[in-house]
This record gives structure tokens, sequence and C-alpha cells, in this order.
């Protein structure tokens, strides 16, 4: 698809923010409604027209819906959805600031605007302004709040306001424990006093949001082992592995299982250690560091042959690769080689000729560094080793090490001491800390033993596990159902269907690119029975209101689902029983191009109604002519759509009620109310017009009410096509209504007539 066509309105009607109302009644929010599905139904007739000319199209009904109905949120959402997408920001802003003073629950939305209106501001005590205001405008949801909090306390931190940065990140987190933002400021504020905690915090809800991240999981757990919490560790490495592979992401890569088999031995585990090596070799024959690792092990264990074996097999690998270096001098690879003969097998010459190469890299890396001073050492070069290794010992607790033992070579016993310490705080367990508590011990001094973080330890046992289940069983946590809203469709629709998603999990699910599920569902629905026309993922329906569904929290959402060419099939069954089959998909993924289900999608379906026929026999079309001249709106209303839908079912052939439908059009087309006449325009232009009922409408495109001119603009630019351009010309240029202008313009090429560029990017919600 390209780009273009992207930017037109065909995906965004595809989906209603917010639940809508029954339309075909006499009021203003029916009517509203009316327009927006009529504009949603234009929208989905994808490949009948440029991408330009639908966009133009649909967003002159959603300035009509807005015009017959000023509160008409679901309007203004896709007006602001549709001008954003062409690149329109003024107008779009505009009808998304008015959509969520329509509809303050939105949250979705109101955060939107929170970002949209931030970023218009230029100095941060603007936007801190702005933030104020907003917190004075009720209702407000816990998780708009929590944002709005947020935000004032990065602003306070921003100023080392810490008192009140400290008030507003409190209050931000217990309001929405989930907020990721707020938890930063957090981490900025306390990470000085409880840095190990605020860390493993921000990483617990980071994976609360989305626990398929297995980078973030992998991540907590090298904090905990870093933290000396290796049994903690190790059951987030391990569920680390559990989600790569449950997302069938390949193999799990050699050093992560090298890294697990550490955190094993650090915990004197040694058989697991053991283990995890062995997977490091299965992944990566040739990882010697995991190999010498295994050694170590094999001979902890008392397997003295095997431990052999494997530091020979390293041991012919490396002089094969110390051989290549030489001969093809790489630079990057002699780091590693040279380390080999600096730590694993000490071989002084070979370790300087080797590091001598690693150090002639353009850029060395530590671990080159590393080697060089070991080498240095090594070779009786003191003192050049010592300036080598001091940058690297704030960091590195083997350059630590080695270097303490050349300052004690020089007499510099005290510094050496406080090297060791500093060096053995990095990380107080593993390998390098056992070799500095020992050449601390053989200097009479002894480590203070470090207390267990309770608090992080703590804060592990509260976290909700239950999460990881998630996307191996979504639909014990996630309920999805769907529902028609009524037992009896009525002829000529809506047909509309209940979306409900209920939180039955103990943690909270949140929604969203790059959250547990990106709120979208996909819906089928089939006509006519098992032998009947598909319309296989035809609508596409955003539940963006909820960015997060606490424990036992639902929300529902009513939508419109006969539009586009289910709509259109619908018109010609009319006159016969139609079965109607509806299923859904809830967060689907692409496949091959096509909607499919995914890790974490739930299905729901299917559900079935028959919309009955509807009743052509001579009695009827004498209640019909009445119901046209009744004293009642919504009954004309009625009366406008079934007969234009009745004509549509009958399509090229004549029927006996032909002549009186068509006279029930024209006669309601000069109705006094302009919501009755817009009606008939609409269900006329369903089958070809006739001669009575176009000379019937000729005057409505000078209506005195501006959406029966829209409306007769589109009927007659549809059906005549060239012969009415002259008009449209003069429309798009003459009409004081923007919607009027904008229907005419989209019928001609490249916009040509609009009165001007201002106009096009006008919006019912800037001129209120």
């Amino acid at each position: 698809m390209s780009s273009l066509r992207r930017i037109s309105v065909l995906f965004a009607l595809a989906a209603c923010p917010i639940t809508e109302v029954r339309a075909g009644g006499g009021n203003s929010a029916d009517q509203g409604m009316w327009l927006v599905n009529l504009a949603r139904h234009q929208g989905h007739l994808i490949g009948r027209g440029d991408p330009r000319s639908a966009s133009l199209h649909v967003m002159a009904l959603l300035e009509g819906a807005t015009l017959v109905s000023p509160d008409c949120a679901e309007a203004y959402y896709w007006l602001y959805d549709l001008n954003q997408r062409m690149g329109r920001s003024q107008p779009a802003r505009a009808a998304l600031s008015r959509y969520v003073r329509l509809m303050p629950g939105d949250d979705g939305a109101r955060l939107k605007r929170l970002e949209i209106e931030l970023a218009e501001r230029h100095t941060s005590e603007a936007r801190a302004q702005f933030v104020q205001e907003e917190l004075q405008q009720k209702p407000m949801s816990r998780l708009y709040e929590s944002a709005l909090r947020s935000w004032l306390a990065m602003y306070h931190q921003e100023r080392d306001e810490k008192e009140a940065a400290g008030k507003e990140v409190e209050t931000a987190l217990r309001l929405n424990p989930m907020n990721i933002q707020a938890r930063e400021v957090a981490y900025e504020l306390y990470g000085d006093t409880q840095p190990e905690l605020q860390r493993v915090e921000m990483a617990l809800q980071m994976i609360a949001v989305n626990p398929s991240q297995v980078n973030l999981v992998w991540d907590l757990a090298e904090f905990l082992d870093r933290v000396t919490l290796h049994k903690q560790a190790q059951e987030w490495y391990n569920r680390a592995i559990e989600l790569h592979r449950r997302a069938e992401a390949g193999p799990i890569p050699a050093d992560l299982w090298q890294k697990l088999a550490l955190s094993y031995l650090c915990a004197e585990d040694h058989a697991r250690a053991k283990d995890a090596a062995d997977e490091a070799l299965k992944a990566d024959s040739s990882f010697h560091s995991a190999r010498l690792l295994r050694a170590n092990l094999l001979r902890k264990l008392g397997d003295e042959k095997a431990a052999q074996a494997d530091e020979d097999f390293v041991r012919q690998a490396y002089r094969a690769r110390a051989d290549e270096v030489f001969s093809k001098n790489l630079t990057e690879e002699a780091s590693q080689v040279a380390w080999y003969f600096c730590y694993h097998n000490p071989d002084k010459d070979q370790a300087m000729k080797l590091a001598e190469v690693a150090m002639k890299d353009r850029s060395p890396s530590p671990l080159a560094k590393l080697a060089y001073g070991y080498a240095l050492s090594a070779n009786g070069r003191t003192d050049d080793a010592i300036k080598i290794l001091e940058p690297l010992a704030s960091a590195d607790q083997l350059a630590g090490l080695e270097l303490a033992r050349c300052m004690i070579q020089r007499g510099r016993q005290q510094e050496a001491i406080k090297v060791l310490k500093s060096a053995a705080a990095i990380q107080p367990s593993g390998i390098a800390f056992v070799l500095i508590r020992d050449l601390l011990d053989k200097y009479g001094e002894k480590l203070t033993p470090r207390e267990q973080p309770e608090k992080v330890i703590a804060a592990l046992d509260r976290f909700q596990r239950d999460v990881f289940d998630y996307y191996r069983r979504t639909a014990d946590f996630l309920k999805f159902t769907i529902r028609f809203d009524t037992a009896d469709l009525p002829p000529t629709g809506p047909v509309n269907v209940v979306l409900r998603l209920e939180n039955k999990a103990p943690f909270i699910i949140t929604f969203g690119e790059g959250f547990m599920a990106r709120p979208l569902v996909a819906i089928s629905a089939r006509l006519g029975g098992e032998s009947g026309t598909e319309f296989r993922d035809y609508l596409q329906v955003l539940l963006s209101e909820r960015p997060a569904l606490v424990p036992g929290d639902a929300v529902e959402k009513t939508v419109a689902i006969d539009v586009g060419p289910m709509r259109e099939r619908l018109l010609t069954t009319l006159t016969k029983d139609t079965p109607i089959e509806v299923t859904a998909l809830f967060d689907p993924v692409y496949q091959q191009g096509k909607l499919a289900p995914g890790l974490g999608s739930v299905s729901a379906g299917p559900i079935s109604i028959t919309r009955k026929a509807a009743d052509m026999s001579s009695a009827a079309m004498t209640a019909l002519s009445d119901q046209a001249s009744t004293g009642d709106v919504t009954a004309r209303v009625h009366a406008a759509d079934m007969a234009g839908a009745l004509l549509a079912s009958a399509g090229a052939s004549e029927t006996p009620a032909t002549p009186q439908l068509r006279s029930i059009l024209a006669k309601l087309v000069a109705d006094r109310e302009e919501m009755v006449r817009a009606h008939a325009l609409v269900a006329a232009g369903w089958s070809p017009l006739a001669d009575d009922f176009t000379r019937a409408a000729a005057g409505a495109v000078r209506d005195e009410g501006p959406v029966v001119r829209m409306l007769a603009v589109r009927l007659f630019a549809m059906q005549q096509g060239e012969a009415f351009k002259s008009v449209l010309q003069h429309l798009s240029q003459s009409d004081p209504e923007t919607a009027v202008r904008t229907m005419a313009a989209c019928f001609l090429p490249d916009g040509a007539g609009m009165r001007s560029a201002d106009d096009d990017l006008t919006t019912p919600a800037e001129r209120k």
C-alpha cells in the first residue's frame, strides 16, 4: 500500500473509538452518528477512487456530522485522525481538543492530546502552566492524573527541587504503579540513596508492562548477579530462556548460557553450572571461554580427565589462532588470544607479542588494554603495567587485582589494599572476587561481609509472576466477548456489535505498541449462511481508550459493522431472510500480509443473528406511504431509508412497488425537516436515479440546510459524473459551508476549485 493511500481514511475509519448510538432516529445525536457511519462506510470502499478524493469525501461527511450534532464526539475523533494522517496538524489538534472535552474518559486520546499540547509549547514554564490547568479539569482518571503528576515531578527534578519532585512522583506512582516515566524520575531522585532498589523496581515495572521482552528479563538477571543475588538472578535467567523459546526466536546465544553458568558457579552450584556450560557449547562449539569454564567446573566435580581434555582442546585452538593473528595482523582478534596466554595459560613471551598486536588497533578495547597490562607485569615492566591498569581498575576486578600486585612489588602495600577493597566492591562474588579476597587475607585484611539487600529481595518476592503466563493462556486472563446489541435487527441497519474486554488476571494488562497487547480487533462476517458471502477481516476496531485494565476492570465498545461491501451486500438482500455470522480476533498479527492469530491473540464468536425479510406486500407499501406522511420525524426518516433500500434490493428489475417507492422518496426529499431530506438523498443513491426524483431533488443543492446541500452534491456527483462538473466547480468556490465545499472538491481533480487553502484546512471544531 502506498504512503498516499495510507494517508487516506481507509484504515482510520475501520475503527470507532467510543460507544456508538443506534442511528436512524430524529434527534441530533442519532443523525450525527448516522453521518459518522456513512463516513466509515465510504472509507471502506477501497479501490473505488483515488486516496485524496476518498479522504476529502469522508472529511465532508464528518464535518456534516458536527453541523447536525455539535456534540458528536466520534466525528471529532475521526476528523483528528484524518487530518493528522493528511499532515494537517492544526486542524487535527483542534479536533482532538474538542473530542477530549466531549469524552474526558478516553484516556488514550487524552494522553495523546497532552503529548501534542506540550510539544506545542516552547518553554518549560508554559508547559508547566498547561499541566497545572489540566489538573483542574474534572473528571479525571487516575491514569491521566498520574501522567500529569509525573510530568510535574520531572519539571521539579530538572530544577533541583527535590522535595516537590518527590511529592509529585510519589502521587504519580500511587495513582498508577505502572507509570514508567514516574519510575524513571524516582530512579534519578533516589538513585544515590537506594540505587539497587530503584534499579530493580524500575526493571520489574517495565517487565510487568510487557513480560514478553526477553532483554528486560535478562538485564534484570545480570543486575541481580552483580549485587550477589545469584539464586534470584538464576530464576530470571531461566525465565528469559523460557520466554525466548516460547517466542520461537531461535537458539539461545552461547554467551547467555555462559552467564547463567557463571551465576551458578558464584552460587557454588557446580552441577547446574556445568549443565549451562554444556548448553553454551551446544550453541557454539568454538566458544572457548565457555569450554575453559566447563573445564574448571569438571575439575571441581572431580572429573580431571574431561577437564584436561577441554583444556587441551582450547590450547590447540588458541595456538592456531595465535599463528593466524600474527600472519594476518588481526588486531581485533588479538586481544582474546592475548588474554588466554596472560591468564588461562600463562606464556609471558606469547602474551606480550599478542598484546602488542592488539594495542595496534585504532581504538584498543578494554580487553586489549587488560591483556597488555598483564603482559607488561609478567615481563617485569611493572611501572608500565601500573599506568595501563590504573584507568581500568575502577570497573574491572581483574585489572584491580593485577594493579594491586604491581603496587605491592613497588612497596606500595597500603595503596594496593585500597585498590583491592575497591575492586572487591564491584561484585562481591565470583572467581575474581575470590582471588582478591585471598590476596587481602594474605596481608591480614578482612572484607566486611555484604549485607543482603532485603528491600530488593522483598520487591522481587512481591512481583506477580502470573504475568509470565499471559501469552501462554491469554484467554484465561483477558476475557474477550462479542454480542449483538439487539435481538431484532432493523431492516436498514445499523448492525451494532458490542465488543467487551475484561481483565480476569491478578495483574494489570497494558495495551499499545510495545506493551502486552495491541488493542486491535479484526472483525469478520458471513452473510447468507455457509454458502453465503464472507467478509474476512474487513473491519478493524481500535480499543484505545484504556491504555491499561486493572484486575476486575472491563471496557465495552459498540460499533456498527454494516459498512463498506457488507452494507452494499445487505442492501441487495432486503427482501429475504439474511443470516449474519460474526467472529472477532483481538490482538492479531500480520503474517504474509494478512491478519492471523498470534502469541496473545484471543478469538470471540461466532455469534449469529438473522435479519428478517422486508414485507413487500401492497398493504406494507401502503403503510410505508402513510409513514412517509406522518408527523413523526423518526418515522419519516425510517420511511426514506426503507424506500431506498427496497429499490436497491430490486436492482434493475421493475416491481409493482417501484413507482410507489420512487414517489415516497420524491416526496421525502422535499420534507420540511432537514434530516428527512438528508436521508432521502442518501437512500436514493443506492440505486440509479429516476427522472421524477431528479426533478424533485434538483433544488437540494441550494437547500438552506448545509447537510442537505452536501449530500445533494454527493448524490448528483456520483450519479451524473462529468455532467455535474460545472456545478461542482461553482459550489467548491461559492458555498458558505466548508462541508459542502469539501464534498464538491472531492469529485474534482486535485481539489480544483477549492476557494482557498485555508478553507481546506478548517474544521468545524475550529469554527466553534
